[in-house]
């Protein structure tokens, strides 16, 4: 899911000699630099049909139909260029709704995900919205609730289909050297710490606002944010 420790994890990955984008962008993580190979991004982007609004208002996963024999060029143009050089990755949240395109186009990839504390992952955007999120669009804090759930459903099944797949808690990674060292010892070398206290910004305490917008994706959605983090913490590295 967006804002659940992605950039971090691809900023370590890239400056521990995995490179995740083509020209390092300036600046850190407040300055628009959120690590996203833009040639992997642009193409999930429109396999998605997403034209840039509101990123976790992308909530369908692809369509079977949707994938085109340009789709499949451009994409092994990607891989086919960065072939031969060593390691490379890349991140995208949207990767997880698109994933079933990946897998066919990617050969035995090695797999790391994220995850993070709804409640922590609703405070960024709290304060996106600002106190008056009611009165100026009613959906947007559930419908960003609702876009955890789906993201990380889909994570959890790529978790269940990849067992392999090394799956981490944004929080343990910040707090403790065990996770650092399990990505190591996934990627197979050592790993440049990039971790920063000040980036760990909106910890978990749920709010009123919080509880109403979980309310309504229970009733909306059907779709509970405590039982999927759950899931995700039994799934996790320990």
């Amino acid at each position: 899911m967006h804002k659940s420790g992605t950039t971090l994890i691809a900023d370590t990955l890239h400056r521990s000699g995995i490179p995740m984008v083509g020209d390092m962008a300036a600046g850190g993580y407040d300055d628009g630099n959120k690590m996203e190979r833009a040639e992997t991004r642009e193409l999930n982007m429109e396999l998605l049909r997403d034209d840039g609004g509101h990123s976790f208002r992308v909530i369908r996963p692809l369509a079977t139909d949707a994938v085109t024999p340009a789709h499949r060029a451009r994409a092994r143009a990607v891989i086919d260029g960065l072939a031969g050089a060593g390691p490379w990755g890349f991140k995208d949240p949207r990767t997880l709704l698109t994933f079933d395109f990946w897998e066919e186009m990617l050969e035995a990839p090695r797999l790391v995900g994220v995850f993070r504390d709804p409640v922590e992952v609703f405070g960024h955007y709290l304060k996106r919205a600002g106190r008056r999120w009611i009165s100026r669009d009613p959906a947007y804090l559930p419908d960003a609730l609702r876009a955890w759930c789906v993201y990380n459903r889909h994570l959890l099944e790529v978790k269940r289909r990849h067992p392999e797949m090394l799956l981490l808690d944004y929080a343990d990674f910040m707090t403790a050297d065990d996770g650092l060292q399990a990505l190591s010892a996934h990627v197979g070398r050592d790993l440049v710490d990039c971790r920063r206290p000040g980036m760990r910004r909106a910890r978990a305490a749920p709010t009123a606002d919080y509880r109403l917008a979980r309310g309504i994706v229970r009733l909306r959605d059907r779709m509970d944010p405590a039982r999927i983090h759950a899931e995700l913490r039994k799934a996790a590295w320990t």
